[in-house]
């Protein structure tokens, strides 16, 4: 099926009438004729979409609710009982977590998930155009002592590309140098958000110089003086669009996803207010815009696919183990770190005791095989109800993290007292 084009001028004619409907409709009884799609994705994002779905289909209502990536697989799996139609997401591992557990439905002719990927992105960081902290396309800089205090990320339980971005880091680094990254990246944030939107607001207004994030959160706030670093090697993930079951509108939700990767869909992409870069390589012939150029780029050296399927199987488990040993110690692993910077500029080289600190400090004593069990046994469970191991695994996860940064602060005490001694001497 081919579909017209639709115009901006069109979609705000719309937005009084979209916005009614997506604010309180879900709570609602369901209509025979209602089609109810769960998404990650933004406002600015998805109004437009419903917008030019509901001028070729009149008789179908689209009930829209955005929530964190997370939170929707975690109320799909515990039943889909709001009777969602669609699941619409940039987070691939989510829609693996769906088809392992059958909440996705099935294709009738291929009999695969009925999951279709509709654009590409990938992952870097935003600043302000002014900013006076230096940009670079490379991810070690950002460890660099002169970011310290300078970047914000959100909580990866709480955000589907943040997650990504972790099990990105992970998957290119090995698990253990993977670590040894975040934990050090931990020591130069600013804060931890709740969600994803909140970083790119705090870049906006000042709070921090940084924001990790996806490219195209930042391309659609470019206005906004925003610009967007791809970090480097630019790593490209297909974000998805799929078909639940236990949904009331199985003919609706197979026209709107078949609208959304039609030509017109991919089109829609582009428009600045999205800016996406459609999956369709056909459409993508078609971009002018300098960020597509980079994603085509990357797609014809993608060196390194992303392996949803394992991070599905430990989606879990990394993002407890982030939250035990960075987010629920934030305040106490960023001052070790600072207090180790501190001892560092006060020497041409690091001693012994400095680098034993270091080892700490980018330490995590679980290895990747420890893990695949605690992640798989979240694929049956709601992520909210913690089976009896999982909440085993956790607690010793947090008594590690607590015993590894109490080591570095004895270690910290006697670095400190003798350099107070040192200058008693002078």
């Amino acid at each position: 099926m081919t579909y017209p084009m639709w115009t901006a001028g069109k979609w705000l004619t719309k937005s009084l009438t979209l916005a009614a409907l997506c604010i309180g409709v879900i709570g609602a009884p369901l209509q025979a004729d209602q089609l109810r799609v769960l998404t990650s994705m933004p406002p600015s994002f998805y109004q437009p979409f419903v917008t030019a779905f509901g001028e070729l289909f009149p008789d179908i209502e689209v009930a829209m609710l955005n929530k964190n990536t997370n939170a929707s697989v975690d109320e799909l799996l515990r039943g889909n009982e709001r009777q969602f139609d669609v699941f619409w997401s940039s987070s691939p591992e989510a829609f693996e977590l769906l088809h392992q557990n059958g909440h996705l439905a099935v294709s009738e002719t291929s009999g695969a998930p009925a999951v279709n990927s509709f654009a590409y992105s990938a992952l870097g960081w935003t600043q302000k155009r002014a900013s006076p902290v230096s940009k670079t396309a490379d991810w070690e800089a950002l460890l660099a002592a002169d970011k310290t205090g300078t970047i914000a990320m959100a909580r990866p339980s709480r955000s589907g590309s943040t997650h990504m971005m972790l099990e990105r880091t992970l998957q290119v680094r090995g698990w253990q140098e993977g670590w040894a990254y975040l934990l050090e990246l931990a020591g130069n944030l600013s804060t931890i958000t709740a969600r994803s939107f909140t970083v790119l607001d705090g870049v906006a207004n000042g709070r921090f110089e940084i924001g990790l994030t996806i490219d195209f959160l930042a391309h659609a706030r470019a206005e906004e003086d925003l610009t967007f670093v791809y970090g480097t090697p630019v790593m490209v993930t297909s974000a998805r669009i799929g078909i639940l079951t236990g949904g009331n509108a199985p003919a609706a939700a197979r026209q709107f996803v078949d609208f959304v990767v039609s030509d017109a869909g991919q089109r829609l992409l582009m428009t600045p207010d999205i800016a996406r870069t459609p999956h369709s390589a056909s459409i993508r012939a078609e971009a002018t815009a300098p960020y597509h150029q980079v994603l085509e780029d990357a797609l014809t050296l993608n060196w390194l696919e992303y392996d949803a399927a394992l991070a599905s199987e430990r989606y879990w488990a990394v993002n407890a183990l982030f939250d035990a040993f960075v987010f629920e110690v934030f305040e106490t692993r960023r001052e070790a770190w600072r207090r180790l910077r501190v001892l560092e500029a006060q020497h041409d080289a690091p001693t012994v005791e400095m680098n034993d600190i270091q080892r700490l400090l980018t330490s995590l004593p679980i290895g990747e095989d420890d893990v695949g069990n605690e992640g798989r046994a979240t694929n049956g469970n709601a992520f909210a109800t913690l089976s009896d191991r999982q909440e085993a695994s956790l607690q010793v996860w947090r008594g590690a993290s607590r015993d590894i940064l109490h080591e570095a602060d004895v270690l910290l005490r006697v670095l400190e007292r003798r350099a107070a001694r040192d200058v008693v001497r002078d």
